[in-house]
């Protein structure tokens, strides 16, 4: 979703795990256990921004009813999630 595409546009989240949106610099991934959202978004005041915050509301908004029509456990289960480890930096000889 552009910042000058409508804020009606459909996003169904936990869907797939293919959907991704952009709003400014503000990214919106769909995975089918997470929606990601990272990077930055200024909502100025002025047209525009009102436009980014109603798409950004939009995705939110949609989201939430997904997750109250949902039964929820009360964690989920992250053990796919890739573990920190230490590496050699590159940079050094």
């Amino acid at each position: 979703m552009s910042a000058s595409s409508s804020a009606n546009a459909k996003f169904a989240p936990f869907a797939n795990d293919a959907d991704a949106l952009a709003l400014g610099e503000l990214s919106v991934e769909n995975h089918s256990d997470h929606v990601a959202i990272f990077g930055n978004l200024d909502i100025r005041r002025d047209a525009e921004g009102l436009r980014q915050a109603q798409a950004l509301k939009t995705v939110l908004d949609a989201v939430v009813a997904a997750l109250v029509s949902a039964d929820l456990p009360a964690h989920a289960d992250t053990s796919g999630d890739t573990t920190a480890r230490q590496v050699k930096n590159p940079f050094e000889s």
